[in-house]
């Protein structure tokens, strides 16, 4: 059995063109990260394309003593099984790309032993806080498998996703030593990226032969350490933190409370960056969210795909009814999942869901069917739903294949702490709760200044005296700060969906997030001094509100 490494590269990355040709320790990315992929003896192939674009890059490499082969640009796939003609089905081609400096001899060593071990004929790097170690080793007969049966552009255009459908697709989480850093960003897929490489990688007495573990130590003095994520729920399915960007005002103008409107593309690119620096783990999207997954694929594409992941919903089924046929309704999810993941640049994300629980059981069943076969085919980690009554949430927690929620919470809104609703809730600890409307469309945030609706029986000049007088007896910074630790301080939140129109509003819910939540003795003083929402103010689907 023989082993080829093989390095994928272009110059024309959509993230950073001509990134595999910037110098890093005096010599070009792509050759720096063959070389440091061969220095224990494995041989090494930079695979780019027969684009005229290419040909500095092919002569760069070729100048540095590796041997390149050229091949289809479009076709990543196709260029692979070409570059290991010569080989036997039995043999192993480790796959990595032009600016990825970091895996060296014994790590890719480390990787293909797990490999053999294991038995298997896959196995890829999963370091979940550390990006830019990415690598995977295929068995040349399993490629050509792939090369053959597949008939998807996407898994032409990424090499490896079909065969992770097909395999058992073994992870590998490399050991990392005492006082090795735990969160560190390598990659090169921005400018400051490459700023932090360059940096690190000039710290190296020898870049070449350096081990790996050295170079995650200089990245992280370099700057390239990341924040400790925020305090609050993790260890769930999708490692969903206590906090997700909601991303309907990026697509349209969202909110009762909005006096911005709409962020234009290039705002929506800094509150997507932002949020994502400070500790937001998701985005939550939606088919019906007008330009939203087009802004946030536009992101994913420019290097926040491995900072962020990504929660979209099924476009509502309206036209669907309970007696449509199980092939209609696969085709109406599919299609909605397939122009989901195209808008957004991706090939999965964490969860989709559906956008109204209704829509659940139409046409037989066969839209959870179909939701769940999307889960089964590697498009997304969890299904679920957006729901917004108890009701809903009951009949959704009696499905074992559910396994994400999201729901309207917020401190006028009880029906949730319901005893029948939590103990449901108790009963299926692995369901991902994620809470929206913490603000009630701002009003909660602003009291005095937001556009209450006029057709309540509740008295809102009540709420916004006994709101700020709350803040202060409890201490809290604003009502804002109020309203999203009285949400906080329920055990059943994994996390909570917090929209934004600019950077400064991402900056200061970060701020918010940092706060301590509610004690239950607090919470208990909430509910005392403010009585429940009427069931037309807690649903913004029915309010009326006086322009």
């Amino acid at each position: 059995m023989s082993v080829r490494v093989i390095i994928q590269s272009r110059l024309s990355s959509t993230r950073l063109p001509g990134k595999a040709m910037l110098t890093l320790a005096g010599m070009p990315a792509v050759v720096l990260a063959a070389r440091r992929a061969g220095n224990a003896g494995l041989p090494v192939v930079v695979a780019t394309s027969d684009q005229s674009d290419d040909d500095v890059l092919a002569q760069a490499v070729e100048a540095a003593g590796i041997t390149v082969f050229r091949g289809s640009l479009h076709d990543p796939l196709g260029r692979f099984v070409a570059a290991t003609a010569d080989m036997d089905d039995d043999d192993l081609v480790v796959r990595l790309t032009g600016d990825n400096a970091v895996p060296d001899g014994e790590f890719l060593g480390e990787l293909i032993d797990t490999m053999n071990t294991a038995g298997e004929d896959y196995i890829r790097v999963t370091m979940a806080d550390i990006y830019g170690v990415g690598a995977e080793v295929i068995r040349v007969g399993l490629l050509r498998q792939a090369a053959a049966e597949t008939t998807s552009s996407f898994d032409r255009e990424h090499v490896t996703p079909w065969i992770r459908r097909h395999t058992n697709d073994l992870d590998f989480v490399p050991r990392l030593s005492a006082g090795d850093p735990l969160r560190v960003r390598c990659t090169i897929d921005t400018l400051q990226d490459y700023v932090v490489a360059a940096t690190a990688l000039g710290a190296v007495p020898d870049a070449v032969a350096a081990p790996w573990r050295d170079l995650l130590r200089a990245w992280a003095d370099a700057g390239g350490a990341l924040p400790e994520p925020l305090a609050g729920a993790r260890g769930n399915a999708i490692e969903q933190g206590p906090w997700v960007l909601g991303a309907v005002q990026l697509g349209v103008v969202y909110g009762a409370a909005n006096r911005v409107g709409q962020p234009d593309a290039l705002g929506a690119s800094r509150i997507l960056a932002v949020a994502a620096a400070s500790g937001a783990t998701h985005v939550d999207t939606a088919r019906a969210y007008g330009e939203s997954e087009a802004r946030i694929g536009n992101s994913l594409a420019h290097g926040l795909s491995e900072r962020i992941g990504v929660v979209t919903k099924v476009r509502p089924l309206d036209d669907l009814t309970p007696d449509d046929s199980p092939a209609a309704a696969r085709d109406a999810v599919n299609a909605s999942v397939q122009e989901s993941l195209r808008l957004l640049r991706s090939g999965s994300v964490a969860a989709i869901l559906l956008h109204r629980w209704a829509d659940w059981n139409k046409a037989g069943g066969a839209v959870a069917d179909a939701l769940d076969q999307t889960r089964a085919e590697g498009l997304c980690t969890v299904i679920g739903a957006s729901l917004a009554t108890p009701e809903e949430l009951l009949e959704a927690l009696a499905d074992p294949r559910l396994g994400y929620v999201q729901l309207p919470f917020n401190l006028l809104d009880r029906r949730w702490t319901a005893p029948q609703v939590q103990q449901a809730l108790a009963a299926r600890p692995d369901v991902i709760v994620t809470v929206r409307s913490v603000f009630l469309q701002g009003l909660l945030a602003v009291p005095e200044a937001g556009r209450w609706p006029a057709n309540v029986s509740d008295d809102i000049e009540l709420l916004r005296d006994r709101l700020p007088a709350l803040v202060q007896q409890l201490g809290r910074a604003s009502a804002a700060d109020l309203a999203l630790a009285y949400v906080r301080g329920h055990d059943f939140v994994t996390s909570v969906v917090l929209g934004a129109e600019s950077t400064d509003q991402v900056r200061d819910q970060a701020m918010l997030l940092a706060r301590a939540p509610l004690t239950a003795k607090e919470i208990a003083i909430v509910d005392e001094a403010i009585p429940a929402g009427s069931p037309t103010l807690v649903d913004p689907s029915t309010w009326k509100v006086e322009w």
